[in-house]
C-alpha cells in the first residue's frame, strides 16, 4: 500500500492538472466500509468446534486471523491518502506506527487461542 501510495503520488506531481482530492476521499470511505463490512461478516461465521480435530481449528484460528489483519490493515489507508494529499512526514510516521501497533496487538498466543476455542 505504501509503495502504490507513493509511486502514484509521483506520476500525480509529474501532471499539471491537480485532481480533487475529496471525490477520491469519499469513493476511498465507501471502500474501506464495503470491504471491511465483507471481511467482518466472513470473519465472524469462522466459529470453533471442539468436535474437529485440533488442526482444523487451529487453521481456523490463522485463518480469522489472517482476515481480521486484512481489514485491520486497510485502516491504514487513510493515512496514506492524508500523506499523499499533505506531504507531511508525520503521516507516514503515524501509518508505520499504527500498523506495528495493529502487528503486537494481534499476534496470534497459545492464551488467546485457547479463549477463541472455548468461545
Amino acid at each position: 500500500m505504501l509503495l502504490l501510495t507513493l509511486s502514484a503520488g509521483h506520476r500525480l506531481r509529474s501532471t499539471t492538472a491537480t485532481p480533487a482530492p475529496v471525490p477520491a476521499l469519499l469513493a476511498l470511505a465507501l471502500l474501506l466500509l464495503v470491504v471491511g463490512a465483507c471481511l467482518y461478516l466472513v470473519s465472524k461465521r469462522i466459529r470453533p468446534n471442539l468436535r474437529r480435530p485440533e488442526e482444523q481449528n487451529r487453521r481456523l484460528y490463522l485463518s480469522g486471523i489472517i482476515l481480521r489483519n486484512s481489514f485491520l490493515g486497510i485502516l491504514g489507508l487513510p493515512p496514506l491518502m492524508i500523506y499523499h494529499i499533505t506531504r507531511h512526514w508525520l503521516d507516514l510516521v503515524f501509518f508505520g506506527m499504527l500498523l506495528l501497533f495493529l502487528c503486537l496487538l494481534t499476534a496470534p498466543t497459545e492464551p488467546k487461542y485457547r479463549q477463541w476455542l472455548l468461545r
